[in-house]
């Protein structure tokens, strides 16, 4: 693994906990990421190297980034993963944040490097983060599932233990690979209304800080956060609010999440179009639904008439 270090402060950490978020497939509306730039931001975090090079990464899927000011070339940026720490006020141990683009080429050697990267940093625990796109109502609690090493621990983690099975991302491989090599390590799971997918989603990572925080008895600054929630829920109910076949699919969602209440979490691969006592939910075109939110939360969105053709 190409680790570039630009600070000795990797030789000082102390029992570091790692939390890890990569952009792309697992990470629906950057939430993932988008927790992690929060607390970086708020904890002040300290870059101490960086994880990059032409052996991980696919320039013509993660394209390089060029800056220009007034017609002179300033700089090429190169798709990287970062690895910075940062101390909590009132807790007990560093905490390393491993955020940027999942790894597109040789992911068993990039897994595997990467265990032993935890291993000389000596880190007590890992918490992988992980967003996903699902059949749930942005009007209720945003579900949440986990996996970890061992039954007791899933069963303190206070979500809904995730019994998934299919394609998977980094986030799944490194579960793994870090459960097999003795390494503490968790993942959890947001769950994202699959008709408002573009980022940011501001509901998940509250939900994701919320869990961060209440787990790992970390103090996270999230007041700012909440007032985004409310905004962006006030936005989408605007948007939900101008469509009829909209408006009855969410109230849909919410009947089903409403009658699998108590249970925590949702299935990541949830049979879509159809509710769970059988009965047929409103078909909607999801694609055509994102985009209209889209425009609709970018304000541009036109006059209702115009798209009637009235």
């Amino acid at each position: 693994m190409t680790v570039e270090w630009t600070s000795e402060g990797h030789l000082h950490v102390e029992d570091p906990v790692m939390l890890v978020a990569f952009e792309g497939w697992n990470d629906a509306a950057d939430v993932a990421t988008g927790t992690l730039e929060h607390l970086a931001l708020n904890w002040e975090a300290r870059e101490i190297a960086e994880i990059g090079g032409d052996d991980f990464f696919d320039y013509l899927d993660q394209r390089p980034i060029v800056r220009h000011s007034g017609g002179v070339s300033r700089s090429v940026e190169w798709p990287r993963i970062v690895v910075s720490v940062c101390r909590p006020d009132g807790f007990a141990h560093d905490v390393l944040l491993v955020r940027g683009p999942e790894p597109a080429l040789r992911w068993r050697r990039f897994a595997a490097e990467f265990v032993d990267l935890v291993d000389t940093l000596e880190v007590s625990q890992v918490v992988l983060l992980g967003a996903y796109l699902a059949d749930v109502p942005h009007t209720r609690p945003v579900p949440l599932t986990g996996a970890a090493f061992n039954r007791q621990r899933v069963g303190g983690m206070d979500v809904e233990g995730s019994d998934y099975e299919g394609p998977t991302g980094m986030t799944g491989v490194l579960q793994q690979l870090l459960t097999e090599a003795g390494v503490p390590a968790l993942s959890l799971w947001a769950g994202v209304p699959h008709y408002v997918a573009s980022p940011p989603n501001p509901r998940g990572t509250e939900a994701m800080l919320s869990w961060l925080s209440e787990q790992l008895g970390m103090a996270v600054p999230i007041d700012m956060l909440r007032a985004q929630s409310r905004t962006w829920t006030e936005k989408v109910d605007a948007a939900a609010g101008e469509d009829e076949d909209l408006s009855d699919y969410i109230r849909s969602l919410e009947e089903r999440v409403d009658e699998a209440a108590p249970d925590i979490g949702v299935d990541p691969e949830p049979d879509r179009g159809r509710a769970s006592d059988g009965e047929t939910m409103p078909l909607v075109d999801g694609d055509a639904i994102a985009a209209e939110f889209e425009k609709f939360l970018r304000g541009d969105r036109g006059e209702r008439g115009d798209q009637d053709g009235g």
